[in-house]
């Protein structure tokens, strides 16, 4: 025993500390690991009565990146003072960083505990072995770090040669001699080449996705860790789309270092905070034409700009995917005062009524939105100004649109029969091993039966589907054809057909368009838009807007002007049953009733019904003037009495004042008193009775 070791330290246990840096280490190194498990015998050789084993970091790091549990047992042990003696294999076995490692130095230190390893014993209170362990620290955290560098180096030459060593994604396979070559299956190739046209055609990673889910188009899978051998057939989901579109090995090109990486201090241990991914330019290693590929290099450079213009984010500079919304230009339009992007409010009983704002100068200067428009003439004077622009191609386009229907289907049965050979083809492999067997295996042979019988199933259900397809996408008869061009020539009924999308109507906006900046003006009240063009040109629009107070379902100007004179002697009530007599409606379309009149009252400021008698109606001016209606009637209708009737069977208004004019007067007296006067002539001067 040597002198180091002390009658104090004997009396306390004597710590084992294992570990290994990775799980592949722990089943394959277990050499390494006896060695480390017979450090307890030479403890208990050095006189230690109690031994204790501390095995918890197996398959742990020594880097200081991840705690490690058995070394913070460790620790806690050591600041309590019941650890005589520390036993590790070697320094690199305790730690691989200087931090760890010097720590554990200093509570040895200060608690008298005693380091041992494979070449001898260390009392850290010494300044001799205290240096000593010092350097064993750096060497060890030097010796991990120049193992990384030679092996990282290796592996980036290696892989700026082109080499491949990682499992390639589906529709590839990746050879002996680590290259790439395109997957000999038709089937998958196939199905790969589906995926990018059907994005051209839509524009979009979801819609994509939706319409092989919608189709029940099954894409193929790689079963991880198989090297690529093992596939399986699964509908798409969105993400899964969207690897294949940005995977710039389907463009024949060899990408590596397409993400970078940061790190972050937590809990006082630095981590790796994924991911942030690099432009092309930023790429460790982009070679293009490395394999053959599905797309061409430019090919992925279009989609990527899509996927990122699908992208909708208030402020970024992209308009975003084409949603349902009745807004037709939703991304489009730009505010002239700010410079943001405009965003879409829906409102109304069903949300169906669109209205763009912007809230730049809330924003800004928090004052209230820079401006807010409606949506239903701007949506209107853009889209005929595209109209007359794209009309012309409008032909084209019918054309067009039935050589798309026709190899949409072909795209759709081609898969279809794909999927067919190859389900029978495992029908036939799956009889072949049926055969085979021997019957009396009953355990084999009924699970082989029944894999049999699931093959012909599936053959069964994909012959359906291609009869049903067959039948279906039958050839344009003539009469359609004949209607399709016809279409072409008015895009406008084409437009206003019930079964085009909205999402279609939006990306044939923005395919022309590039963006629309807005601007208002007071006087006149104007939507002033100016147009940005594809092809740089720009046009200027002025659409004419609503002033203060009016809007779409105001009601009638001939309604406002009977309740306007109604008032003068009728109340709300009696005016609601009047203009529904006539056949009146409000601005919704609705019957007329009190809070209705009301309403209209207040927003045009109408006065309401008065009571100190001013004006009278007919029954009242008879009751008045003691008389039948029908003399008021014969009085109105000679000229003599004044009266205004707004329309054909309203009640008709009187002015007090004019029940005492003289020719009144005489006619009332004449009626009273029994006697008959000749009845005046309209339109010549009456004579002064006498």
């Amino acid at each position: 025993m040597t002198e180091k070791i002390r009658t104090e330290h004997l009396e306390r246990a004597a710590y084992v500390y294992v570990r290994q840096s990775s799980l592949q280490q722990v089943r394959h190194h277990r050499e390494g690991q006896q060695r480390q498990y017979g450090l307890a015998e030479r403890a208990q050789h050095l006189g230690f009565a109690r031994v204790v084993v501390i095995d918890d970091d197996l398959g742990t790091s020594g880097t200081g990146r991840v705690a490690r549990p058995g070394f913070g047992r460790l620790l806690t042990a050591v600041c309590e003072g019941t650890v005589g003696a520390v036993l590790a294999l070697e320094a690199s076995r305790l730690a691989r960083n200087n931090r760890d490692w010097h720590h554990l130095i200093d509570l040895c230190g200060m608690t008298e505990t005693l380091l041992i390893d494979d070449d001898g014993i260390y009392d850290p209170h010494l300044i001799n072995d205290r240096l000593l362990l010092g350097l064993k620290g750096t060497m060890s955290e030097f010796e991990l770090s120049l193992f990384r560098q030679r092996a990282r180096q290796a592996f980036e030459q290696k892989v700026k040669r082109g080499c491949v060593l990682w499992e390639v994604p589906v529709g590839f396979v990746r050879t002996d001699e680590d290259r790439v070559d395109k997957s000999p299956d038709r089937q998958i190739q196939h199905a790969i080449q589906s995926v990018f046209q059907k994005f051209r055609e839509l524009g979009s990673a979801r819609q994509t996705m939706l319409y092989f889910r919608d189709e029940q188009i099954r894409l193929p899978e790689v079963v991880p860790g198989t090297g690529g051998k093992d596939v399986v057939w699964r509908l798409p989901t969105g993400s899964r789309i969207r690897q294949i579109l940005r995977n710039p090995q389907y463009a024949g090109a060899f990408a590596y270092g397409r993400t970078g990486t940061t790190t972050v201090m937590t809990d006082g241990r630095g981590s790796t905070a994924r991911r942030r991914k690099k432009h092309p330019e930023e790429w460790t290693v982009c070679l293009r034409d490395h394999h053959e590929g599905y797309i061409t290099w430019d090919e992925y450079l279009h989609t990527q700009r899509m996927l990122e213009a699908n992208v909708s984010r208030r402020e970024a500079p992209q308009a975003g995917a084409a949603k349902r919304g009745a807004a037709m230009l939703s991304g489009l339009l730009r505010c002239g005062r700010c410079g943001r992007r405009l965003f879409v409010a829906y409102s109304g009983s069903h949300g169906q009524v669109p209205r763009y704002a912007c809230h730049g100068g809330r924003v800004d200067r928090g004052s209230a939105t820079c401006l807010s428009i409606g949506s239903l003439r701007v949506d209107r004077a853009v889209i005929d100004q595209v109209f007359d622009a794209i009309q012309p191609v409008g032909l084209q386009a019918a054309l067009d649109t039935m050589d798309e229907a026709l190899h949409d289907d072909e795209t759709k049965r081609h898969a279809l029969e794909l999927a067919l050979e190859k389900a029978r083809y495992e029908a036939r492999r799956a009889r072949r091993q049926f055969d085979a067997v021997d019957p009396e295996n009953r355990l084999v042979a009924s699970e082989l039966e029944q894999r049999w019988n699931q093959s012909l199933a599936q053959v069964s259900e994909l012959e359906s589907r291609v009869h049903l397809l067959r039948e279906t996408s039958a050839p344009l008869t003539e009469r359609q054809r004949a209607r399709l061009l016809e279409l072409g020539t008015d895009l406008r009924e084409l437009w206003q057909h019930p079964a085009a999308p909205v999402e279609l109507k939006k990306r044939i906006l923005r395919t022309v368009l590039e963006e629309i900046v807005v601007a208002t003006t007071d006087e006149p009240p104007h939507n002033v838009l100016h147009l940005h063009w594809k092809g740089g040109v720009h046009t200027e629009l002025r659409v004419a807007r609503n002033g203060t107070g009016q809007h779409g379902r105001v009601a009638d100007d001939k309604a406002v002007e009977l309740i306007t004179e109604l008032s003068k002697i009728c109340d709300d009530k009696t005016i609601a049953v009047v203009l529904n007599r006539l056949g009146y409606r409000t601005g919704q379309g609705q019957t007329w009733r009190v809070h209705h009149v009301w309403n209209v009252r207040y927003c045009r400021r109408l006065p309401n019904y008065r009571h100190d008698g001013t004006w009278l109606p007919l029954e009242a001016a008879a009751r008045e003037l003691g008389v039948s209606n029908t003399v008021i009637k014969n009085l109105i209708a000679d000229g003599v009495l004044p009266a205004t009737q707004v329309v054909k069977c309203a009640p008709w208004v009187i002015a007090r004042v004019d029940l005492q004019r003289p020719p009144v007067q005489a006619r009332i007296q004449a009626v009273h008193d029994g006697r008959k006067l000749p009845r005046p002539i309209r339109g010549q001067d009456e004579l002064p009775l006498k």
